[in-house]
């Protein structure tokens, strides 16, 4: 199962990882470490060590909410981390004018007429931080390892389209049988067992990263837990971290693309609070911000003076409404799909990006527009399934309160709305979490005529633990996709594949997806996605969309060559400099 935070703290965090909000001082300024392990208000000392000339070198200052703890590039963890400090065959960056798939520890790639044998050829300078040389072993080894079925690994199914794969992962095959070979100290060779033209998309993701073995296998199970024990092959290298504190990274000299690399230092911050990041900014303290709500409007207006850049692309990111299928939640309505679209439609989209976060976009499918088709917009080809009806419902109580009705009697229920409580799992303590879920409560209460009690917990671990337990009927969730296709987003819907998303089940919606085996024909893929998504949101209400993301970055005007990734580093640094 893939683990996903609630999109809000994921994009403010700039990260694609689970995890909890970090410490302040006692004094409500966050402290943090200087490179120099000496801690300090980051108000006072953050950018002070960001020497942009002579012998500080090029240094950059960023803010995250929270550090991640997960270095096991397999593990798919910390994503906006094993992006810059590893590499894998291919790099995506997203910029002004879109997604580039770029070459990365691969100089080619060759692929059969058939579509099913890949043959990938290696950079011979890419090399490790300690200088051992990245080779064909080191990525058979760490893709064989993804589907050892000992590790457990949530992405092992990334590559389940390998022959021999799916089989050794479930005990029915041997390791021996998974067709990942390498051919020479540079080549390495797989087979799919049918032609999958989702599976060069996936190799920007880090479960396909390469590890190395001599160095996992004598970590042993401290292996992706201590920073200290980590190689990287990417541009840059951790170097320090406080935890829930201050964190850097260096230069990684021995990159085989070092000479482009600027940077010689990068700093980050753990500044969970946006109103002491935006000071910081301010101060040139840090030299970016991902802002959102009436943050958008203030340094829009300072872009405009020119005071400083900015950059704002699309994100493959859907935030939903996800339904208790199993039991029906604490009310026992969810599973009626009336009830459902009631809630559904009692959410005003517009004016929920615009009144809780000034930012994102309405959303009325599952697939993001970041993602493409034949180089365009998915969602420019596919017409958002739900949002006809929903715009017959909108903001007509009367009509809402019908529909609820109307499934409340289909499941023989003779309870008046006025005292249904439905209880709405959520949290998150920043302002912007307590306005989410307000908004939430206050529109299905007034929409519908039913209580809504929130069940807010205070982090990540213990919302798991309560939506395991069933101790809800809604919850709002996320979708940040791993490639560039639809199918990653339909796929979370399969029936068993990630039941953290409510545990939908339609034989008939698996069938669709099971269908697309082998089918590399585009036109015949989107018709499929078309009516999958249809089924899935507009027949079966299994989850409700809410809203698409978005990057929205802000940054200094000595900052230049600033890029972000849909499916990598959410701020792609490998290239950005510091201009004097």
């Amino acid at each position: 199962m893939k683990k996903r935070t609630k999109l809000l703290s994921l994009l403010m965090a700039g990260a694609m990882a689970a995890g909890l909000l970090a410490g302040c001082g006692g004094d409500g300024e966050t402290q943090v470490a200087t490179a120099d392990n000496n801690t300090t208000s980051t108000a006072e000392n953050a950018g002070q060590d960001a020497d942009t000339s002579g012998s500080g070198g090029q240094q950059i200052n960023l803010r995250a909410v929270t550090f991640g703890n997960n270095y096991d590039v397999q593990d798919m963890g910390w994503r906006w981390m094993m992006a810059e400090c590893y590499e894998g065959l291919m790099r995506a960056v997203a910029g002004p004018d879109g997604e580039e798939f770029i070459y990365a520890g691969a100089e080619s790639i060759d692929v059969s007429d058939d579509g099913l044998v890949y043959t990938f050829h290696l950079r011979k300078d890419a090399k490790w931080s300690d200088g051992e040389p990245v080779t064909a072993n080191d990525y058979e080894y760490g893709w064989k390892r993804l589907l050892n079925p000992e590790n457990g690994y949530d992405y092992a199914s990334f590559i389940f389209d390998v022959a021999g794969a799916e089989e050794y992962y479930n005990g029915q095959g041997s390791i021996d049988d998974v067709a990942i070979k390498v051919i020479d100290e540079y080549t390495f060779e797989v087979t799919l067992k049918e032609a999958d033209p989702t599976f060069q998309a996936k190799l920007v993701a880090t479960p396909l990263y390469p590890t190395r073995e001599d160095i996992a296998e004598a970590a042993g199970d401290n292996w992706g837990k201590d920073w200290k024990l980590c190689v990287y092959n990417g541009p840059y290298c951790m170097t320090d971290l406080v935890e829930d504190n201050s964190m850097t990274w260096t230069k990684n000299e021995n990159y085989w693309d070092a000479d482009e690399v600027k940077l010689d230092q990068i700093n980050w911050y753990c500044v969970p609070e946006d109103v002491t990041a935006a000071t910081m900014f301010d101060n040139g303290q840090l030299d970016v911000f991902d802002a959102s709500g009436d943050y958008i409007a203030k340094y829009d207006a300072e872009v405009e003076a020119g005071n400083i850049q900015t950059l704002s692309t699309e994100y493959p990111t859907t935030a939903m409404i996800c339904y208790d299928h199993q039991n029906g939640g604490k009310s026992g309505l969810m599973k009626n799909v009336k009830v459902r679209k009631a809630i559904s439609y009692s959410i005003n989209r517009e004016e929920m990006v615009s009144a809780v976060y000034g930012r994102y976009s309405a959303a009325y499918g599952l697939v993001a527009p970041a993602i493409t088709m034949d180089g365009e917009s998915y969602r420019s080809q596919a017409e958002e399934p739900i949002k006809a009806e929903y715009e017959e419902y909108a903001n007509n109580p009367e009509k809402l309160q019908a529909l609820f009705q109307e499934g409340l009697d289909e499941l023989g229920v003779t309870t008046a709305p006025s005292d249904i409580t439905l209880v709405l799992l959520d949290y998150g303590n920043t302002t912007e979490d307590q306005m989410e879920r307000e908004y939430i409560q206050q529109s299905l209460q007034q929409n519908l005529g039913v209580k809504v009690e929130l069940n807010t917990v205070g982090d990540y671990a213990m919302f798991q633990s309560e939506r395991d337990a069933y101790n809800f009927d809604i919850f709002l969730w996320s979708w940040s996709s791993d490639y560039n296709d639809p199918l990653d987003f339909l796929n979370i819907m399969k029936t068993g594949v990630y039941p953290s998303y409510g545990r939908y089940s339609n034989p008939e919606y698996d069938a669709m997806i099971d269908s697309l085996n082998g089918v590399q024909d585009s036109a015949e893929r989107l018709a499929k996605y078309q009516e999958m998504e249809k089924l899935l949101l507009l027949d079966d209400c299994g989850c409700a969309p809410i809203y698409y993301g978005d990057k929205h970055y802000y940054y200094q005007n000595w900052v230049k060559d600033f890029n972000t990734s849909s499916f990598g580093a959410s701020q792609e640094l490998y290239r950005t400099y510091i201009e004097k």
